[in-house]
């Protein structure tokens, strides 16, 4: 990116600027991805110059993965990327250390199209900071429909019976933080003090009812303890189904051929009603530097290249799950089984953004105990009690 510093060169350029975007009639844009994203942030950039003919653009572009984005923006936010795409985890960061330039341009739009959730994750404070791209990290159920029906999927209660019935077991890794918070999260909420701390509240009547039912799972006599390796190697033969992640969809699909069942996570009987089980979802945003010297052009790219043609383009290229709802609600997704299912959990999912360090070695830690036998509804509460005040610091 050029930097002008003179007063004089910016009154200049100002007329310019407001017709084509930069000075010399030529909007340089920097544009930072994946390196499997690089012919899609191309594809883009090419439609994105079909709708502006009059405009001169000069784009470039380079190979940052969205994992390394904060690190590569602070080390030199200047010479940084104009637009670039970042993990969700890092948006506290980013905002923060003042690396992100607001999103002030097509905010109803923006916020109508996207699933509620990616939105949320993109916010704070009550302003929108990046523009959700994705929404497929997360988890939902697999199963076997030469033994479960997509009606018996629904319930988790159903699963339980039919498994028992039929000589299957099934996984859900209560002592796996990330799968485990499933329980609670469709009962509590976690958030972030002013101070930084990890606030949850999991140890009140409704964290207590859920765990009760994580408990009552546990002790079903069709559990199985295990996760990602355990499902893909017992589905159709000793597991009736299981949840797991997009990651694992190829090989659960070929060993179970046409019996090949995906779908979000059932409900559960929780304090005598049955209730829908969260998950946690993680997103990739796009992000506009605060340093860019073509703010408007920059935030009109990352609203393109996030909004539902786009998406959608991303999907069938790269088979990246969306964030746009209507591309996720598509014939397009829908006929892509694990992404479908996903999708369909994303509407119950609780973001990740806001989950800090401190909060997975006690969930595991909760769900072990509960694996283990150590946690039993006579010591529940007190042991609930423990959990929050190691992930709170109180």
């Amino acid at each position: 990116m050029k930097k002008f510093f003179a007063l004089a060169l910016i009154a200049l350029t100002a007329l310019a600027f407001t017709a084509c975007g930069g000075n010399d009639d030529t909007v340089d844009l920097l544009i930072w991805g994946p390196h499997g994203g690089q012919e899609f942030l191309r594809a883009a950039a090419e439609q994105f110059e079909e709708l502006h003919p009059d405009v001169n653009f000069n784009f470039t572009f380079g190979v940052v993965s969205e994992e390394d984005a904060r690190e590569r923006v602070a080390e030199d936010p200047g010479s940084a990327a104009d637009v670039f795409a970042f993990a969700d985890d890092q948006l506290r960061d980013f905002v923060n250390a003042g690396l992100l330039y607001e999103v002030t341009r097509n905010l109803a739009s923006i916020r109508a199209r996207n699933m509620d959730n990616t939105v949320e994750i993109a916010t704070l404070d009550g302003r929108l900071w990046a523009y959700p791209q994705t929404a497929d990290n997360g988890y939902f159920w697999y199963y076997d429909r030469s033994v479960l029906s997509s009606e018996d999927v629904r319930s988790l209660d159903r699963i339980i019976e039919v498994s028992l019935a039929n000589n299957r077991g099934f996984t859900f890794p209560v002592d796996e933080a990330w799968v485990g918070s499933s329980w609670f999260l469709s009962q509590g909420s976690i958030g972030v003090a002013a101070d930084g701390r990890q606030i949850v509240d999991f140890n009140n009547a409704n964290g207590l009812a859920a765990a009760q039912a994580m408990i009552a799972m546990v002790e079903s006599g069709a559990w199985v303890s295990g996760w990602a390796n355990e499902l893909e190697e017992g589905i159709g033969t000793s597991l009736s189904g299981g949840v797991g992640g997009a990651w694992m969809s190829t090989t659960i699909q070929e060993r179970l051929g046409d019996n090949f069942g995906v779908t979000r996570l059932p409900t559960a009987t929780i304090g005598g009603r049955q209730v829908q089980l969260s998950s946690f979802m993680g997103i990739k945003l796009i992000g506009v530097n605060s340093q860019t010297d073509e703010p408007v052009w920059a935030m009109d790219f990352a609203d393109f290249l996030t909004g539902e043609a786009m998406q959608l383009l991303n999907f069938e290229m790269n088979g990246i799950g969306p964030s746009n709802a209507n591309v996720a609600t598509s014939d397009a997704v829908q006929q892509h089984p694990a992404l479908a299912a996903l999708a369909l959990q994303n509407f119950h999912a609780y973001p990740q953004r806001d989950v800090g360090e401190d909060y997975w070695t006690p969930v595991a830690a909760f769900g072990a105990g509960v694996v283990s036998g150590e946690i039993t509804i006579a010591n529940l509460q007190a042991m609930l009690d423990t959990m929050v005040a190691h992930i709170t610091g109180n």
